[in-house]
């Protein structure tokens, strides 16, 4: 085994390990600088964007990337704060200064639940505080990303802007024929027929095929009626623009998917003079997100070349194979994203 490949095993036992230990060390960091800080898990930090009137806030909130609960994923856990969005709407629903709230959408989905949740407590700020909330679309905000913009007033978009993308996705890897090509088979003990369901080791049965697509469009017609509510539309306006295709900014203008054409400052500024607002304070309650110290260290490496093999792959590009893979999860799950999974 020459240098590079002992490298590689090391740093993936390593990366192995710490997956397993992730979840802990994680919740112990997360406890260690709550306790360092001084702080509570449900306070927001909250930066001013534009001073003005502090008995009168406009919030800002970012949702910029997939829309998944990835808090228990343990080291390789990286993108948005989700439990953070959420601690930062309840924040929001407390604080009687806030009197609109901008939420800037980039996001090409993510999984049905964390995408309905989201909706969910967006809704329940809007209705308990009786507040408007426009949205401004940044350069994605389909299936899921286009659900919580449902709860909008107005919502804006750029021209390029892509969203749409209405419905949902499951995808299901099948190895059945590299198995048998290779001689492989799966024992499986089961209490029915149905306790697999969704197993990568062999075809789907066509029973299995109808449960799933049962939930399907269960989840499908939900997403339907969450777009008629927020567009004025009627449920079979929907479906014909609901197949899972994409909109430009301009062409959901055009099919009344989307309000105007604009970017994040003309949302704002047509948010403080239809609610009476100007000369309040903007302020944003967006949550940092935590990227992994493992992604740092594998981007290290690959921005630097180091330890580059003879065939001129590199451990970066290698490490970050594995992360993938561990990463990835077994269990099939549902998606409102653009896309897939």
């Amino acid at each position: 085994m020459n240098k590079k490949s002992w490298i590689i095993a090391i740093v993936a036992v390593i990366i192995l390990v710490l997956g397993v230990l992730g979840t802990n060390l994680s919740q112990q960091s997360s406890l260690n600088a709550l306790m360092t800080s001084g702080s509570n898990p449900l306070t927001t930090v909250q930066n001013t964007i534009e001073t003005g009137d502090v008995n009168r806030q406009i919030a800002v909130l970012n949702v910029d990337g997939t829309i998944m609960d990835n808090s228990g994923s343990g080291s390789f856990s990286e993108g948005m704060d989700y439990q953070g969005i959420l601690d930062a709407i309840e924040t929001i629903k407390a604080d009687d200064t806030v009197k609109a709230l901008m939420l800037n959408v980039d996001s090409p989905g993510g999984g049905v639940y964390e995408s309905v949740e989201l909706y969910n407590a967006l809704a329940d700020l809007k209705e308990t505080r009786e507040i408007p909330i426009y949205v401004s679309m940044g350069q994605t905000a389909a299936s899921g990303g286009y659900m919580i913009s449902m709860v909008a007033d107005q919502i804006y978009a750029d021209v390029e802007t892509t969203t749409g993308s209405i419905g949902v996705i499951m995808q299901i890897p099948n190895f059945s024929g590299f198995m048998e090509e290779h001689g492989l088979s799966m024992d499986t003990y089961k209490s029915g027929a149905l306790k697999d369901i969704g197993s990568s080791y062999r075809e789907a049965s066509d029973e299995e095929k109808d449960v799933l697509n049962d939930l399907i469009t269960e989840k499908y017609n939900r997403f339907v009626e969450i777009v008629a509510q927020g567009r004025g539309l009627s449920t079979d306006e929907v479906k014909k623009l609901a197949d899972g295709r994409i909109y430009t900014g301009q062409q959901a203008v055009d099919n009344g998917l989307v309000d105007a054409i604009g970017y994040e400052d003309d949302a704002l500024a047509a948010l403080k003079s239809d609610n009476n607002l100007e000369g309040a304070s903007v302020v944003d309650y967006t949550p940092s997100s935590a990227t992994s110290w493992v992604n740092d260290f594998v981007g290290m490496l690959s921005k630097n070349n180091l330890f580059t093999g003879s065939e001129d792959t590199n451990i970066a590009d290698e490490m970050t194979q594995i992360l993938d893979v561990l990463e990835s999860t077994s269990t099939p799950q549902f998606y409102y994203m653009y896309g897939g999974e």
